[in-house]
């Protein structure tokens, strides 16, 4: 791991190829010196049950109105989002969702849900919202994609984007879980993620800190690392790890 000495960014130092990021991304095994990392998992309804609290605390004062609006989630795993937000936003709002790995892209399918393995390029027009959920640790090169999703804003437009606060942790032992390395490249937190708000043209409007280690989440990484054949023991409430969502928003003029 490599530490920029400016804004405080972690990165994975040496970086995989751009060609190796890019094949991993679309059938979900990594290569790295420990072997294969498989991120392949499934369908979760409990994650929609909780993206759809999430986005009605988060959005619910903007839609106040009742306006439909056009809501592109990049990176859009199964779907889960992409269902929270249909479940959520007002009627009349069309979702979609992409997706580069082609497993969670036809599962979403099977499910019914919008979600293709387009580029952002081939969607057409601009959007309210544009969410990035648990994708930007894996986006070797941000300022330009992140510039890439600002200009597919419409004014006014808000850029909803969650990640960790990993780069706020004085070690690796603060960290709860697997770093899952190479599939993860970069860590950041808010001092480092404003920055990059502004670099790309977007006001940081809100942001929000979650605890991730409650007393299921720890059963479940106890079991999970078990199965594993590897130990993993965490106190709840213990870790100063969070999940951050951010809210930045384009200009209106």
């Amino acid at each position: 791991m490599g530490k920029c000495r400016g804004c405080g960014l972690l990165y994975v130092n040496p970086r995989p190829s751009d060609a190796d990021i890019s094949d991993a991304n679309k059938v979900g095994v990594h290569r790295g010196e420990d072997g294969a990392l498989d991120v392949r998992t499934r369908y979760k309804a409990s994650k929609t049950a909780h993206y759809s609290k999430v986005i009605r605390e988060l959005f619910g004062a903007d839609w106040a109105d009742g306006k439909p609006i056009h809501w592109l989630d990049v990176g859009a795993g199964y779907g889960e989002v992409v269902a929270a937000v249909r479940q959520t936003a007002p009627a009349g709002s069309k979702v979609h969702g992409i997706e580069p790995m082609q497993p969670k892209v036809r599962k979403a399918q099977e499910l019914g849900l919008p979600v293709t393995s387009q580029s952002l390029d081939d969607i057409p027009g601009q959007f309210d919202v544009i969410s990035l959920i648990n994708v930007y640790s894996h986006v070797p090169d941000f300022l330009g994609f992140g510039a890439a999703l600002a200009a597919r804003l419409r004014p006014g437009g808000v850029l909803f984007l969650e990640t960790g606060n990993a780069a706020d942790l004085a070690s690796r032992d603060a960290f709860p879980d697997m770093l899952y390395l190479p599939d993860h490249l970069v860590f950041a937190a808010p001092p480092q993620m404003r920055m990059t708000f502004e670099k790309i043209g977007l006001n940081l409007e809100r942001y929000e800190e979650q605890p991730v280690d409650g007393l299921v989440w720890c059963l479940k990484k106890a079991v999970k690392h078990a199965l594993r054949g590897q130990l993993l023991l965490r106190m709840p409430g213990r870790s100063p790890f969070r999940t951050v969502f951010y809210k930045a928003r384009k200009p209106a003029c």
